[in-house]
């Protein structure tokens, strides 16, 4: 009993590594943007080969125009063989050989996948997916729980050696901290350690049960609490589905997301301050993932990163949710450090699969549209994974530049040929990067907010959506957490500032911002689900987006689904458009939510109204417009199911791309760059239409192109306004 007493108590964080992170953003500050040539590779694993395969592999890189590898990123077991016991004799050839060739690296400190002889070793280091059950598999990926101290020990002391051997050398230009980290925040573990760190969170976080009790609305169904002992992480309640453990208390569900992320973010920070405090000056950054529940835009993982990486794998089938997603998740790797510029990580080459392979191969046209679209959202360096095929371990069927015997994939030389375009426009790429005259507030407060308390089913659709949206115009768009909103000069660098889905915005200090910056002459665009929770997940019980009635003039009194025609059940919800930018009718989307607008401000004007058989829904506000100041506002209380959304920032603001004739079907995205230069790209297998205002040259092919034609299936054109 003593000993296991000792152990809880031993229990904390492992290190106050966020309170290093001034330093750390002054660092990543300083090393972020270095990238003067972009960066072109592949990830390889030089412990899996023979001497003369790494040869043969490096050969192919150079001759595919590659100037970078990802190196290390799983290969902990392979450099530490036995505690404290380094092997880091075959990196350093590796790294060796690769300055002698001019190519650069990334080195990872692989702490996803831990040495077996640590988790044999000490097994209480694992995860415990469900209350009461054994350790998850000790050679599964990220199967140690995060905030076991002997976990966190043993990475310590790994990263140390990794940094103090490594730091100087002349090849490594960065560091890839862990790997795939954020999947973690999907990931409830009930290990005594993550319990124990759960109860500190809680505590640091309410401060007493009484703030915890007033905060989380626990007087709701009398379930206040005594004790932050009482207080479990979420797990099955008896009515909630099996497979969605949220539905037992959402407000709980959303504190524990928090806690997740405050986890996640620790332990990178842990990791940045060991390799700052053993000489490593270059860049830091880690490989984070186009999850809705993203942690890369938060404050502290500003604070760490030097610049974003993203692993990024397109589907090579026609998928209509991924085209609407890709957007905002690029936008946001691209602009949450403010670099505007990011680098892929990953990126598929070939199949996709584990032990079976199932995403078919792309197509030639589909494979460099893939990448060319991540290059025109502002990649600055893109690396495979893999550049060597995997045998064994948890991939053997996943595709890579080489095959199973260590040749050339039939494919390869699609790369070699993307290889040459990236060294002719690599640096007008780098110097002209992505022109973001629009800016969008999300966090993962308001995005794990909306996944706890989505209003209907497919509320993301709205957010999704708003950025696809605007890359039909040719507009681009960066985005903006809830700290850097609270500064207005960080509004003022835009012409319009979109709240799609803003569900917890409840800061004060970002309302008044935006207020200044609307009267200073920006354009405020806000859909529904706008300001409807404060930031632990309670409902407003003074109207809905009421922080924002003085600007948007109107009051969200209460919300309807009113139901869809799908069925025959319902009539059509539709939305009669009155104003000198648009005129019409427009079907109301997401099957009839609809807002209802109590207009407080004078001066606010109504441009569109619901038009029902309902007599309660017909005739009330469906968007009005108000102006304040120098600037305007704009409010949606529907989602239009058509392209109004588009003709409506097309008519009443000056951001449309000025080569567009007009907005471009579902299915093609536009992103313009500083040189007033446009991509445009096909994403689909089919055909698509779009006009320009006049002929313009496509610096891909060298042709000029015609003011209307068709984008062919998969086409990509950077064309020259």
């Amino acid at each position: 009993m003593q000993d296991r007493r000792e152990f809880l108590q031993s229990l904390v964080f492992a290190v106050p590594a966020l309170n290093s992170l001034p330093a750390l953003r002054a660092m990543a500050q300083q090393t972020g943007s270095g990238v003067e040539r972009f960066l072109f590779g592949a990830d390889v694993y030089p412990d899996i080969e023979s001497a003369e395969q790494t040869q043969n592999l490096l050969a192919l890189l150079e001759h595919a125009h590659m100037n970078v590898v990802r190196v290390g990123e799983s290969s902990w077991g392979n450099l530490e063989t036995g505690p404290g016991q380094f092997n880091f004799g075959w990196l350093r050839t590796f790294l060796d050989e690769l300055h002698r060739r001019g190519i650069w690296a990334i080195l990872g400190t692989s702490t996803f996948i831990p040495p077996q002889w640590l988790v044999a070793a000490h097994p209480e280091t694992l995860i415990v997916a469900e209350p009461g059950l054994g350790p998850t598999h000790p050679m599964s990926r990220h199967s140690p729980c995060l905030n076991h101290p002997l976990y966190r020990e043993a990475c310590r002391r790994y990263i140390q050696a990794l940094a103090t051997e490594f730091h100087d050398h002349p090849a490594v230009i960065g560091w890839q901290l862990d790997n795939e980290i954020e999947f973690m925040d999907q990931v409830v573990c009930y290990n005594p350690a993550c319990d124990h760190a759960w109860r500190q969170w809680l505590e640091r976080t309410y401060h007493t049960p009484e703030e915890f009790n007033r905060r989380l609305e626990l007087v709701d169904w009398g379930m206040k609490i005594q004790s932050f002992d009482d207080v479990p992480q979420p797990r099955y309640g008896m009515e909630s589905a099996r497979n969605n453990v949220h539905e037992a208390l959402p407000a709980l569900s959303l504190a524990e997301y928090h806690f997740r992320r405050d986890t996640i973010l620790d332990f990178l920070a842990e990791q940045a301050a060991i390799l700052r405090k053993n000489g490593v000056s270059q860049w830091i950054l880690t490989d984070w993932n186009p999850v809705w529940t993203a942690v890369a835009d938060e404050p502290a993982a500003q604070s760490i990163m030097s610049i974003a990486g993203l692993n990024y794998y397109q589907p090579s089938v026609d998928n209509a949710e991924s085209w609407n997603d890709s957007p905002w998740q690029l936008d946001m790797h691209r602009s949450c450090y403010q670099k505007r510029r990011f680098i892929v990580t990953e990126t598929r080459f070939g199949v996709m699969g584990g032990t079976t392979m199932w995403d078919p191969a792309p197509s030639k046209a589909q494979f460099h549209m893939w990448d060319l679209q991540l290059a025109a959202f502002g990649a600055a360096g893109m690396l495979y994974w893999s550049g060597n095929r995997w045998r064994g371990g948890h991939w053997p069927q996943w595709g890579g530049l080489l095959d199973w015997s260590g040749r050339p994939e039939p494919d390869t030389e699609w790369a070699v040929e993307l290889g040459q375009f990236f060294d002719t426009w690599g640096r007008t790429l780098l110097t002209n990067p992505v022109n973001a005259r629009v800016v969008a507030y999300t966090d993962f407060d308001s995005r794990t907010a909306l996944d706890i308390y989505p209003p209907i089913p497919h509320s993301r659709t709205v957010f999704t959506e708003a950025f696809a949206a605007l890359h039909r115009l040719g507009i681009g768009v960066d985005t903006i957490n809830a700290r850097d909103a609270t500064k207005l000069e960080n509004l003022k660098k835009y012409e319009m500032l979109l709240l799609p889905a803003a569900i917890a915005l409840d800061d004060v200090a970002v309302v008044e911002a935006i207020r200044q910056f609307v009267e200073q002459g920006g354009t405020l665009v806000v859909t529904p689900f706008t300001g409807y929770t404060n930031r632990d997940g309670i409902l407003r019980g003074d109207g809905f987006a009421a922080n924002l009635a003085k600007l948007t003039g109107g009051l969200v009194r209460t919300i309807r689904w009113t139901g869809s025609p799908k069925n025959g059940e319902k009539q059509q919800l539709n939305v009669r458009w009155n104003s000198a930018a648009i005129t019409g009718t427009s079907p109301v989307g997401l099957d009839g939510y609809i807002e209802f607008l109590e207009i407080q401000e004078p001066e606010t004007r109504v441009i569109a109204t619901f038009a029902s058989d309902q007599p309660i829904v017909d005739g009330k506000p469906a968007a009005t417009i108000r102006a304040v100041s120098r600037g305007q506002v704009i409010k949606l209380a529907f989602w239009p199911a058509d392209s109004s959304f588009l003709t409506l920032i097309e008519k009443t603001t000056r951001l449309a791309h000025p080569l567009l004739a007009a907005p471009l079907p579902e299915g093609v995205l536009a992103v313009p760059r500083t040189d007033n230069s446009v991509f445009l790209m096909n994403g689909t297998s089919k055909p698509l239409p779009f006009g320009l205002k006049h002929p313009a040259k496509d610096r891909i092919s060298g042709h000029s192109i015609e003011a209307a034609r068709k984008l062919a299936p998969y086409e990509v054109l950077w064309l020259e306004a």
